[in-house]
């Protein structure tokens, strides 16, 4: 099994294997056999590659040109193998993608990008929640039970409702209009959250080139475009973090 995740101590990594890198993200590997006995729980968020062709294409994040350049004595030639050991360190020559290779260095890039997506969005629903306690957070479904309850039967009981009624010195009709409003506020914003990140989801979608997924890390993940495509295709626009 391939593994993607945010980079950590490689002594924090276990017996999982890392096999490749880029930026602040680790590829890793752990065999079949022992995919139910190696715990990798603690570099969550993690997400799963589909094979060793998906998990290799770090190699290929900028090579939008359809090529890389390849030194002797790097990791990359290690893997690609297309200069001989005997060759002096620093010899270089250059590498063309497969069309397998590109398709695969598309899904990973679309993988980094997913991966970076769910950590801002992830950050921005515990934000929505910061100020609240866990005891008053956890009582928010009974809170919600109760006061829906009520506004279909006022006969009904609402022992929770009724209590912080009545340590807050309100009437009930009064806190179950704050229980309701509350619950529609936050309700609204989780909305906003998940159609914005649903915008960028299908821009992540609709790329089917490696220039095109360079093009969208420039202008919504802050990861500067390379000066050869930037120049290619009269990018002039400094990067972004737009999520």
């Amino acid at each position: 099994m391939y593994l993607l995740f945010k980079s950590v101590d490689e002594r924090k990594l276990g017996p999982v294997q890392k096999i490749g890198y880029w930026m602040d993200f680790m590829v890793g590997f752990i065999p079949d056999s022992h995919v139910d006995i190696i715990p990798y729980e603690h570099l969550a968020p993690v997400r799963t590659l589909e094979n060793e062709g998906v998990a290799n294409a770090w190699l290929f994040m900028d090579a939008y040109r359809g090529f890389i350049s390849v030194r002797s004595g790097t990791d990359q030639n290690n893997m690609l193998q297309v200069l001989s050991s005997e060759e002096d360190l620093g010899v270089k020559t250059s590498y063309t993608l497969t069309d397998e290779d590109v398709a695969n260095t598309v899904i990973f890039m679309k993988h980094i990008m997913r991966l970076r997506l769910d950590e801002v969005y992830d950050k921005r629903r515990v934000q929505q929640t910061m100020q609240v306690s866990t005891l008053e957070h956890d009582s928010w479904a009974e809170q919600l039970t109760e006061a829906k309850a009520y506004q279909a039967d006022n006969t009904v009981s609402v022992p929770m409702i009724q209590s912080l009624a009545t340590a807050r010195g309100i009437t009930l009709d009064e806190m179950v209009t704050k229980v309701v409003d509350a619950n529609t506020a936050y309700n609204t914003k989780i909305q906003e959250l998940l159609s914005a990140k649903q915008l960028v989801e299908t821009e992540i979608k609709a790329c089917t080139t490696i220039s095109q997924c360079c093009l969208l890390l420039h202008n919504r993940f802050d990861v500067h475009i390379s000066l050869a495509q930037a120049e290619s295709e009269s990018i002039t626009s400094d990067p972004a973090f737009n999520l």
